[in-house]
């Protein structure tokens, strides 16, 4: 093996603990493992799990992001609507959530929230129609 091999492996396993690294920060905050548990019932936008967890919906865009930049979400916009869903972007993320979400499965915590998302956690409807003859809805159409 020469000296450029060895870089490129030094290269290689730096940058793959770095993204490892991100990971396990992403999930070592009790806020996000409930967003995990949530989204992993059903896809979600951000005024739902609003709704759910109870904190204010720039914080808990803040922890999406997070978890999105950590290669377990992906997010689709539908008109005003930022929809979450879980998204593991390769194995190993795949492997971490789903270690992940059986730990959270267990907790009595996951199932209150699973309840109030049942209860509470649904897309308010404020989406604009053309029926309410709402300026927005042409906005809607464009998003």
């Amino acid at each position: 093996m020469t000296l450029l091999d060895n870089i490129a492996i030094w290269l290689y396993m730096k940058k793959t603990m770095k993204k490892l690294e991100k990971r396990l920060k992403a999930l070592a905050d009790g806020t996000r493992l409930k967003i995990l548990g949530l989204l992993s019932v059903r896809p979600c936008c951000v005024c739902e799990l609003s709704a759910v967890i109870g904190y204010t919906q720039p914080t808990l865009t803040r922890h999406l992001q997070k978890l999105t930049e950590a290669g377990f979400l992906s997010v689709e916009r539908r008109g005003f609507f930022q929809i979450y869903r879980l998204a593991p972007e390769d194995q190993e993320a795949e492997r971490l959530l789903a270690l992940v979400l059986s730990e959270i499965r267990e907790t009595t915590e996951y199932e209150r929230l699973v309840e109030r998302l049942r209860v509470e956690g649904r897309l308010p409807n404020l989406l604009p129609t053309e029926e309410n003859g709402s300026k927005a809805y042409e906005l809607a159409k464009r998003a």
